[in-house]
């Protein structure tokens, strides 16, 4: 790997996971791109090595990279759409991960998300090769920005024109079944996305696969609200029940009033 840029640590806030920093997981993070999506995902993140007050990021190339704000109006937009066409296939993932109920997947989830935020993203490239610095706060959204117009569905992360022919074997990557790298679950057959990040043509999401995702989404989200909604209609139905007439309980009591009015009568009387 080869040293690509050179910032100054005192100029970045580092975004804290954990007990610990975001960086410290770029081997884990690293590890879990080359197994579960290709090493053209591997490649797009630089590693952070400290040394004397200064960050030095290292990427699979051999030439100094500029950021993209620097590169010419062109460049920029073609750079931009293969960042941005990148994050989009990657955020159903994350949302997977994130909407678990596994732990360890949520974690995972949290951690892709804040690795891929466009706000703390910055862009690096020569014109062609590209790659990411992550884990410090950037503030770098205005300068990551594409609008929607320029960004295509169908894309590839080495080529912006997404035409390229998919290599033989190439498909949804099966992910390891152990502790640290989780299976990912809950992905209707033929939903999946290649290792070039082209999606099959033969990609269909079914309308129940939708309807269970929103369902799942709105419970996670608004979970407080359905049990308060559930309570009221409890404290309702206990209310009612012992306000109607056949109430034994109120049955009770009127008898009871009854018998102490009678026994008041006899001895006033």
């Amino acid at each position: 790997m080869g040293l690509v840029y050179v910032i100054n640590a005192s100029d970045y806030e580092p975004i804290s996971f954990g007990d610990n920093y975001l960086y410290h997981q770029y081997d884990r993070i690293s590890s879990f791109l080359l197994r579960n999506y290709g090493k053209e995902y591997q490649d797009i993140l630089s590693k952070p090595v400290l040394s004397n007050g200064a960050i030095n990021w290292h990427a699979r190339h051999d030439m100094q990279l500029s950021r993209i704000g620097d590169l010419n109006q062109d460049t920029q937009v073609s750079i931009k759409k293969q960042y941005w066409e990148l994050k989009k296939r990657l955020d159903q993932d994350i949302d997977d991960l994130e909407y678990s109920s596994l732990p360890e997947r949520k974690k995972w989830g949290s951690m892709l998300r804040q690795v891929f935020d466009d706000e703390n993203n910055m862009i690096l490239s020569d014109g062609n090769f590209w790659c990411l610095l992550w884990g410090w706060r950037f503030k770098n959204k205005s300068e990551n920005y594409l609008p929607p117009d320029f960004i295509s569905p169908v894309g590839t992360v080495g080529d912006p024109k997404g035409d390229e022919t998919l290599p033989e074997g190439a498909g949804s990557p099966d992910l390891p079944r152990d502790t640290e790298v989780l299976e990912m679950e809950e992905i209707p057959p033929g939903v999946g996305t290649n290792v070039n990040g082209a999606q099959s043509s033969k990609t269909k999401v079914s309308f129940w696969y939708k309807l269970k995702r929103f369902f799942r989404n709105f419970v996670y989200r608004f979970w407080g609200l359905l049990f308060f909604i559930l309570l009221v209609l409890f404290i309702f139905c206990l209310v009612q029940k012992c306000t109607r007439e056949d109430c034994p309980e109120i049955k009770e009591l009127n008898e009871q009033l009854d018998s102490l009015n009678q026994e008041i009568n006899e001895r006033c009387l």
